[in-house]
């Protein structure tokens, strides 16, 4: 459908994955609702509008400047495009906490499907590129001259991506009614606060181990029952540190094969957790372990199983995916296969 309203790259971005979604399980989506992870730059006005704004400042001519833009963009806009175009009927709410916005997005998103307030949900994050978040990133001196390398001993950090990754949740007899293709389930959802400071994780991954082991807890799962991390692995010299140490106290002596995706496609920030979700949900479906790319020399004390290039992984029923952000808001995710 045409919309006649201004679109941000971050609402075309969660559009197109969402119409993917939609088209894939091949279903009318009104009835449903959408649960959202936005843009970690959402609360900010528009980059165009401060260049514009700045322009116009220095010539002395402010007013033909649109402020209706500072609007067009603001923090919800996404989750409002997504039920103006699919006209989403049931619940909806946006979630900005920062780079774990979408996986708590599609944790809550199945709770509410859980508690029977709806059959449908459309669930993930988008986010797109801006200087603004860029330049923030370049100032805490954690972005990469040449990619991220995870769990790297000489890793120098991270890569700024941009994308959206939306799932299509269902309750188990909405889908089993209808004869739809099941891709997996989302059997657990654990989320946490470090409470520790704005930008640096715990040093000993306190949240990142409450938010794991409450995800375990929900699905019903044994550490050793997990066959495969999706670890959110920036590259950062912090983040890997407390979370390979968080993986390493949860998961002692498991032994489970560990990955970050983020050299594929960069940090898709407030998307990362929609887009490892489907990674996730491919791997459970092919039964492969993607790379942990970027890998030469693994971190001294990792301790971590790290899968260095993409490997079969025949048995493979369930899978952990996690995803941190600023502020210490932790989210983990449990997705078990369809064949479980």
């Amino acid at each position: 459908p045409r919309i006649r309203k201004r679109l941000s790259r971050s609402d075309a971005l969660a559009l197109v994955a969402a119409a993917e979604a939609v088209a894939q399980a091949g279903l009318d989506v009104s009835v449903g609702g959408a649960y959202v992870g936005q843009s970690v730059c959402g609360t900010l006005v528009s980059e165009a509008l401060y260049i514009e704004a700045n322009r116009r400042a220095k010539s002395g001519d402010l007013s033909r400047l649109d402020l209706g833009g500072a609007f067009v963009h603001e923090g919800a806009n996404t989750l409002d495009r997504l039920a103006e175009v699919f006209k989403l009927q049931g619940p909806t709410l946006s979630f900005m906490t920062a780079c774990s916005s979408a996986a708590n997005a599609i944790g809550l998103a199945a709770d509410a499907i859980r508690s029977g307030r709806c059959d449908l949900m459309l669930a993930g994050g988008a986010d797109s590129l801006s200087r603004i978040a860029f330049n923030g990133f370049c100032s805490l001196k954690v972005v990469s001259p040449d990619g991220p390398r995870p769990f790297d001993r000489d890793r120098q950090g991270m890569m700024v991506g941009e994308g959206a990754g939306v799932l299509l949740l269902e309750s188990v007899q909405h889908a089993k009614q209808r004869g739809a293709t099941i891709l997996g389930y989302v059997s657990g959802y654990g989320h946490s606060c470090d409470a520790h400071h704005l930008t640096a994780p715990h040093p000993e991954g306190r949240g990142a181990v409450a938010a794991m082991g409450e995800a375990l807890s929900m699905a019903g799962l044994k550490p050793g029952e997990i066959g495969y991390i999706n670890a959110h692995g920036t590259a950062t010299q912090d983040n890997d540190r407390t979370e390979a140490r968080a993986i390493a106290d949860v998961f002692s002596g498991c032994e489970v094969p560990v990955s970050s995706t983020k050299r594929y496609m960069g940090h898709t920030l407030a998307a990362a957790g929609g887009l490892e979700a489907a990674v996730s949900l491919w791997a459970l479906q092919q039964k492969q372990l993607p790379a942990n790319l970027g890998l030469r020399n693994a971190l001294d004390d990792a301790r971590l199983n790290l899968v260095r290039e993409t490997t079969a992984a025949h048995e493979l029923r369930h899978v952990l995916s996690n995803s941190f952000g600023f502020g210490g808001n932790n989210a983990a995710l449990v997705f078990s296969g369809a064949d479980v």
